[in-house]
């Protein structure tokens, strides 16, 4: 397998970064719009972003792109324009998550993943599994943390926001005396934990064709150097 650093060119990083954010939002829109699962699955190629191109272009896409899909989905397509702004807000959520995996993958994953791109197999990914996965419980403490803080904000507010699937587990919390901040976080874990395992691993394998396409890597004959 030959590796090549070279970065790609910027109109191609564009053009990902937008499919990217199209992926991101129909995704979701299957999962949790049609098929009715609580579950979000909008970062996934925006992960995949941020693993194959760094930080700046995983900002472009789920925070810069993730406010105009939102926008636009409330204006256009739901008819709900008051619920816009709030629901906009939780983007932040999204620049968490981008921060935390561009800041975990360049201080601890870049290493152990070298030694998979340089022969990728089953064997070689197992070395890389046991980060993945701390991965998954660090965003998820991070996005539910963010995600907590803003629906407290927005509750003390009394300003009107979209129904969540999380809603369910908060109101269990609050009838069980549980503060209204710690309620606004933990009722998240249990829905993010299962969202961000399949955004992180998902995201991840997105990003080595993503990689494969910009020709950062090539795949040799069973994984040979070629």
């Amino acid at each position: 397998m030959q590796i090549n650093e070279k970065r790609p060119a910027f109109p191609i990083i564009l053009i990902f970064c937008i499919a990217s954010a199209m992926g991101n939002w129909l995704l979701s829109y299957i999962i949790f719009q049609t098929a009715g699962l609580p579950l979000y699955l909008d970062t996934v190629f925006t992960a995949a972003i941020c693993f194959s191109l760094g930080l700046l272009p995983g900002l472009f896409t789920g925070f810069v792109l993730g406010l105009a899909t939102t926008f636009f989905r409330y204006h256009f397509i739901l008819g709900q324009i008051e619920l816009a702004g709030a629901s906009a807000v939780f983007t932040l959520c999204i620049a968490a998550e981008v921060l935390t995996i561009c800041f975990f993958h360049k201080k601890w994953l870049g290493a152990r993943e070298a030694a998979f791109l340089r022969s990728p197999a089953v064997s070689s990914f197992i070395g890389i599994t046991p980060l993945l996965l701390t991965l998954v419980a660090l965003v998820c403490i991070v996005v539910s943390f963010t995600g907590g803080l803003i629906d407290f904000t927005l509750t003390s507010l009394t300003t009107p926001r979209p129904h969540f699937p999380e809603d369910i587990f908060k109101l269990g919390l609050l009838r069980n005396n549980v503060p209204i901040l710690a309620s606004a976080i933990l009722s998240r874990i249990p829905i993010n934990i299962v969202d961000r395992f399949f955004v992180i691993f998902g995201g991840y394998g997105i990003s080595l064709l993503y990689r494969k396409w910009f020709g950062t890597f090539q795949w040799g004959p069973a994984g040979r150097s070629s």
